[in-house]
């Protein structure tokens, strides 16, 4: 009877604890990793494993997502020299320097005056592809202000030759200044470090490995990279943080990794296939609400984590399994969660869900292994994770058929029945006649989807929505970009109005002070059979990016006519929003004529 006793309490307290914290509890998410993941016996079908890793690399290098030694090179070399333009920049900043201009044709050998510059993100861990951008981090002594970064640097980068679609952006969440050096995609960040000591002990151990490393042709295999420990985020404020963490970030799975090269070798092989598998699906983008580079790389580390012996090809098996069965919205941690800072550091925001309840109401929470921990996936709304545990079941099916035989990894990257499988889309078109203010009037846009989106399952509108995670670029007379969301309706729906919503959404991208004429953005409602062709071409044709798009064609007007198919004529949806133009904004300008049709 005591035995039974003691049971029963501990049900009742385990319940208990369910009850103050229904959607995550800490002690249950503690034994999840056992449930998700088996460890893999690699002595079995040694060799068949072996072949599919190898064929899985094959089809990484056809669809071009390994870089050759010549791009490599090449971004290398651009990275010496913009250390040594950002080391000739920050010394003409001390008072009584020489300019520049003298430093860089002259440099001074005094190391405290000079930056370093740090890679994080795919390049920093092996997986970028030949036309993917290089993140980097500016570790700055204290004599150099982010004024500074934004001010004279940026003068710097708009009178050299060889820099290209220069654009900064000093007011985003994390302030980072976008362009190309010798068309190589550069995002760069900045953070004031106040230990000048310490920047350059880093800086000198950092070259004493590079001379340690450079084989007998003169050539560096690998870049050497500063170790940043947790010493550098004293008195750092919160924007240093998230600039500093990324490369933080990135050291940790590195480290987790232990140096192993043919652990590192499966990690990165397995990453660029899963990271591939995401963007062919429509799955990759932390700015639409799914997951992007960062998310990815901890979900795959994780796998790699409790398998080590494991093959790329088994690792992406079991990383398929491991997540598609995952018990949302338990976290993933690679680490023990840090609550309190390290020594010398102030206490910063954490993610803690039993303190904060907006941190308990995340829905696939991916912790940053390092301090302060953070959700790393905080936008993933229902309609995202809806579709990434859809996809996740379906790519788990086919990998488990892969490893039999009886497929080839061919099938997980064909794409998928997106845009066959719904009767009716919503399509956003970002309109604009001019590259740069466009690629301003994109990114506003593109900030702002994830309101239109989330909003279309509030109770008042009742519709499930399946967004497609990739905007379509059309390369013609202006700038364009097309997003398209599948659209679900209740059971017996005879009246779905969506104007309500759209108005508050126009109304929200309407009020932008940045806007201007050209700057455009229409929605239509559009059958399955009048999606415009462009949807169902090679992936090749579609980015997540404002590259270089054009304005809608006339097969696209043609597509949204009420009368194109039975298909749309039964929808639900309130007629108006249908067939009559809408715009929220028209009696405030003539410029903001944005609509819905």
């Amino acid at each position: 009877m005591e035995a039974n006793h003691d049971i029963h309490n501990r049900s009742r307290n385990r319940k208990q604890k369910q009850e103050r914290h229904p959607r995550w509890n800490q002690n249950t998410q503690q034994k999840w990793p056992n449930n998700h993941a088996t460890k893999c016996n690699t002595q079995n079908n040694a060799g068949h494993e072996q072949q599919l890793t190898k064929s899985l690399r094959e089809l990484c290098i056809s669809r071009q997502l390994i870089e050759d030694s010549t791009g490599i090179q090449k971004r290398r070399r651009v990275m010496r020299d913009l250390d040594t333009m950002l080391c000739a920049w920050s010394e003409s900043l001390l008072p009584g320097s020489s300019s520049y201009i003298e430093n860089i044709i002259s440099p001074n050998s005094d190391e405290t005056a000079a930056p370093s510059l740090l890679s994080f993100g795919s390049y920093r861990l092996g997986v970028h592809t030949p036309d993917g951008d290089v993140d980097c981090l500016v570790l700055a002594p204290p004599h150099v202000t982010r004024d500074d970064f934004f001010g004279s640097w940026v003068d710097i980068l708009r009178g050299e030759e060889r820099v290209a679609e220069l654009h900064p952006v000093s007011s985003a969440f994390t302030p980072v200044i976008k362009f190309e050096m010798d068309e190589v995609k550069i995002d760069l960040i900045f953070a004031r470090v106040n230990n000048t000591k310490w920047l350059t002990e880093q800086r000198m151990k950092m070259a004493l490995s590079a001379v340690a490393l450079v084989d007998d042709e003169g050539k560096q295999e690998e870049r050497i990279e500063m170790s940043v420990d947790d010493s550098v985020l004293i008195g750092l404020d919160e924007t240093s943080v998230r600039s500093v963490n990324g490369v933080r970030v990135a050291q940790v799975l590195s480290d987790i990794l232990d140096g192993n090269l043919a652990q590192v070798d499966h990690f990165r092989l397995t990453l660029r296939a899963v990271k591939e598998w995401a963007r062919v699906n429509g799955l990759y983008s932390n700015v639409l609400g799914f997951l992007g580079g960062v998310n990815w790389a901890i979900l795959v580390c994780w796998v790699c984590k409790r398998n080590p012996d494991a093959s790329a090809s088994k690792l992406l098996q079991l990383f398929f399994r491991t997540f598609a069965n995952w018990k949302w919205p338990g976290p993933v941690f690679l680490s023990s969660k840090q609550k309190h800072p390290p020594k010398g550091v102030k206490q910063l925001p954490i993610w803690d869900p039993n303190e904060n309840y907006r941190d308990a109401t995340h829905l696939m929470p991916i912790i940053t292994p390092c301090y302060p921990p953070m959700n790393s996936s905080s936008n993933v709304g229902e309609p995202q994770l809806r579709r990434l545990r859809d996809e996740l079941w379906r790519a788990r099916k086919l990998s488990d058929e892969i490893l039999s035989g009886t497929k080839a990894w061919g099938v997980l990257f064909e794409g998928n029945e997106f845009f066959k499988q719904h009767a009716n889309y919503l399509q956003v078109n970002i309109i604009g006649t001019n590259e740069d203010e466009f690629r301003s009037w994109f990114g506003l846009c593109e900030s702002r989807m994830r309101l239109l989106i989330v909003g279309m399952e509030s109770p008042n509108v009742g519709v499930r929505a399946y967004p497609f995670a990739k905007f379509f670029h059309r390369r013609e007379e202006g700038y364009a970009s097309y997003f398209f969301i599948g659209l679900r309706f209740p059971p017996g729906a005879e009246r779905v109005n969506l104007e309500p919503l759209v108005a508050d959404f126009l109304s929200t991208v309407n009020n932008w002070e940045g806007r201007s004429l050209g700057m455009d953005l229409t929605i239509h409602l559009v059958a399955k059979n009048n999606l415009p062709s462009f949807v169902f071409k090679d992936s090749s044709d579609v980015t997540n990016d404002a590259e270089t798009p054009s304005k809608p064609t006339n097969q696209q007007h043609d597509a949204t006519d009420e009368n194109a198919s039975e298909e749309q004529a039964d929808t639900p949806l309130h007629t108006s929003a249908k067939k009559n133009p809408f715009s929220p904004s028209s009696t405030l300008s003539p410029l903001k004529r944005t609509r819905i049709i």
